[in-house]
């Protein structure tokens, strides 16, 4: 009898390990599958690249215009390529994804950063001074993230960016001598402090397992204060009353960024 009983202690424990390995399996099947494992979408991530400038932020000065609507929408600024970091998680808002296939949450961009450099329109007899352009912003948006098959997943975002100019001393802008008849100068009244804009960002997120590539687009202006002397036919133009504007200054740039998506 108690042989018996033995035995069936045995086979009641070979039984109850073989479920228990079953299910175990079967877990590890589901979470390679990439099915309900939040650390499979990943959270936190970190990423680098380059800003590439659009449309009149990095168009040439163009000197066949008054210097004032360089600094315009349909002017130019003459920002060059530069680079970009950004630090950020997501936030989502279930557990489970949908259908097997997406999860739906918040994009949290912690801090990105910004660079690129400009160069100014010089007086004739020097050459063009290059100057910073540098950005720091915080970027909050819904996410949706797709995981059509294993380790590949497709994360679609669109966020609003507060931004502030974290750098911006761009020398003077000449057109011809100080002397001459239809001369112009322009500088930027960067001591004001005026250095917020609220830029819009949207684009795509391709995963293979931790690896990532971003294609984003950057949007939005920044107003700027700015003295502008135009010669009127005095001996100089800096004879002449300035006059003080506040222009409206594009920050359109394309981001691409390779990165790592932690868990």
């Amino acid at each position: 009898m108690k042989t018996n009983a033995s035995l069936k202690k045995a086979v009641a424990c070979v039984v109850a390990s073989l479920f228990v390995t079953s299910a175990v399996a079967q877990q590890a099947t589901v979470a390679n599958q990439g099915y309900y494992n939040e650390s499979d979408y990943g959270k936190f991530y970190i990423r680098l690249g380059v800003n590439i400038p659009q449309g009149g932020f990095g168009k040439a000065l163009d000197a066949a215009v008054p210097l004032y609507e360089n600094i315009a929408k349909d002017g130019a600024i003459g920002a060059e390529l530069g680079a970009t970091m950004e630090l950020g998680r997501y936030f989502f808002f279930h557990e489970d994804p949908i259908s097997d296939l997406f999860k739906v949450g918040l994009d949290a961009t912690f801090f990105s950063f910004g660079y690129n450099m400009g160069k100014s329109l010089p007086h004739p007899d020097e050459v063009a001074d290059p100057f910073d352009f540098v950005t720091g912003s915080v970027k909050l948006g819904p996410v949706v993230s797709f995981n059509p098959m294993e380790g590949f997943y497709a994360d679609i975002f669109v966020k609003a960016a507060p931004t502030v100019l974290l750098s911006f001393e761009p020398p003077y802008h000449f057109k011809g001598d100080i002397y001459d008849p239809d001369a112009e100068v322009l500088y930027f009244n960067t001591d004001e402090n005026v250095n917020f804009g609220l830029k819009t960002d949207m684009g795509i997120t391709l995963r293979y397992r931790k690896m990532t590539f971003t294609a984003s687009y950057e949007s939005g202006t920044f107003e700027v204060p700015i003295t502008y002397y135009e010669n009127d036919g005095s001996e100089s133009v800096y004879d002449n009353t300035p006059q003080e504007m506040d222009r409206k200054m594009p920050m359109g740039v394309l981001q691409l960024k390779l990165g790592l998506q932690m868990f």
